[in-house]
């Protein structure tokens, strides 16, 4: 059987929401939010200012390598502007000693050099000679070295040298630049 209270009793009340406490907790959940905010963004800032700062060493150590690598590039310039300059002295010092050697090589027997010049790649020389004839064998063998070229006669004379007779020569001729 069913049993139904018609008798009204005591009802529990609904609770009703109150307005007065929204009043209270919505400032204090706002500022509750700007504060975590607050500190999220202040977080943010410090890291980007210590990255900031780390870039800055980082640059700071990146000049002074810069300075030390120019520092290094003039060092390199100038040394090598003077292995240059020592190059090119050892080029002036071997080219006499090249004419020299080629030269004595070409001397015939009985012919002597008095006077000799180098100026350039342009040789003049004069000497004596027994004849004509060991002028030109001088002149041939000159030709035939290799080293030198337009070997040509400036003069022959006769001459007499400790009473022997002699003929002065004088010659120009220009050696070849390896």
């Amino acid at each position: 059987m069913i049993r139904i209270n018609l008798i009204r009793g005591k009802r529990k009340k609904r609770k009703e929401f109150n307005v007065d406490v929204l009043h209270i907790l919505l400032p204090i959940l706002v500022i509750v939010g700007v504060l975590l905010f607050h500190r999220s963004v202040t977080g943010r800032i410090g890291d980007l200012n210590a990255g900031i700062s780390r870039a800055q060493a980082e640059v700071a150590r990146l000049k002074k390598e810069i300075g030390e690598v120019e520092n290094f590039k003039a060092r390199k310039a100038e040394l090598q502007q003077k292995v240059d300059v020592i190059s090119s002295l050892q080029q002036v010092r071997k080219g006499p000693v090249k004419v020299f050697e080629a030269l004595s090589a070409s001397i015939p027997e009985k012919c002597w050099i008095d006077k000799l010049s180098l100026k350039g790649n342009q040789v003049q020389l004069g000497g004596v000679a027994i004849n004509n004839y060991t002028i030109a064998n001088f002149m041939t063998a000159l030709g035939q070295s290799g080293s030198f070229r337009n070997v040509v006669l400036g003069s022959a004379e006769q001459t007499t040298v400790a009473k022997v007779k002699m003929v002065k020569f004088s010659l120009t001729f220009n050696t070849v630049q390896n």
